[in-house]
């Protein structure tokens, strides 16, 4: 697994259209652990997942023409610099995000839009996690990435919910 991930989670669209808006094909093998630069699955909550290691990650023109017709959540993850990202989309239109930056400082957390429910309780429980932290681990790091698992069911750094062993399909570039 490499230290900077990112997740595209989909509803609305199949893994085919997704796949041909990213531009990346079906290589027909798979993997337990998705450790290529692309791989994707077709999650048991719904959602149809872009799996990115260490792969460039789309800007926000790409994110807009992925979501058209249907629901999309991005979440970017360095752990390198301790940066995590997550934004909501829907029909060509970001409706939020949430960033941290611990370079920033340990409760650097920055949102725009209207996150959606639950964000309040993970920032809430995760900013007293920090403040009554000694060992400097930081905690607010995993709001956006907790917010995004708690819409999806998925998080990076975890066996994807229901899964059948070798889920991952490696995707290749057109």
């Amino acid at each position: 697994m490499g230290f900077r991930i990112a997740l595209i989670a989909v509803r609305g669209i199949d893994a085919d259209t997704l796949y041909e808006r990213y531009g990346v094909r079906r290589t027909g093998q798979h993997e337990e652990i998705a450790e290529s630069p692309v791989c994707g699955v077709t999650v048991s909550t719904g959602w149809e997942l872009l799996y990115l290691n260490d792969y460039p990650r789309p800007h926000s023109e790409a994110l807009a023409e992925l979501s058209a017709n249907s629901e999309l959540l991005f979440c970017d993850v360095n752990e390198t610099c301790m940066s995590s990202f997550a934004t909501g989309w829907e029909n060509g239109v970001e409706k939020w995000i949430v960033f941290h930056d611990a370079q920033q400082s340990p409760a650097h957390l920055v949102t725009d839009g209207e996150p959606p429910d639950g964000y309040d309780a993970i920032r809430d429980a995760k900013l007293r996690e920090q403040a009554d932290d000694d060992d400097d681990v930081d905690h607010v790091f995993d709001v956006p990435i907790d917010l995004f698992a708690s819409l999806t069911g998925i998080r990076y750094d975890m066996e994807l919910p229901n899964s059948a062993g070798k889920d991952y399909e490696i995707l290749e570039p057109v």
